[in-house]
């Protein structure tokens, strides 16, 4: 079995995620354990790990492609916000429309 078959066509870029994350790794084991002595290993590790999915994510094709469908997720996402708004704003709940807000009417002169 192939890695490009495995991991698909940024199998490159996955394997130099991979790579980026054991050296942050590495560093960071072999470094001082205080908060300013990890954070450029940390740093580095989380790029090798962001490189490395963003690899897996490059060139997929068929059912791994639908995957990760941006644009798909976004509208998914827009829909139900939009769907929760209506809930939380009150939206057309079959109410009336009187423009009551069943709160007190002293001081605003009735209206």
């Amino acid at each position: 079995m192939d890695l490009e078959e495995t991991l698909g066509e940024g199998y490159k870029q996955v394997l130099a995620g991979l790579g980026a994350f054991l050296v942050g790794a590495i560093w960071g084991a072999n470094g001082e354990m205080s908060i300013s002595g990890m954070y450029i290993p940390l740093v580095i590790m989380m790029l090798g790990a962001l490189v490395a999915i963003l690899g897996m994510s490059l060139g997929t094709g068929g059912a791994h492609g639908e995957a990760f469908d941006l644009k798909s997720a976004m509208d998914d996402m827009a829909g139900m916000l939009t769907e929760l708004q209506g809930k939380v704003l009150g939206g057309d709940d079959g109410g009336d429309d009187s423009g009551d807000d069943g709160g007190d009417d002293s001081g605003d002169d009735g209206e």
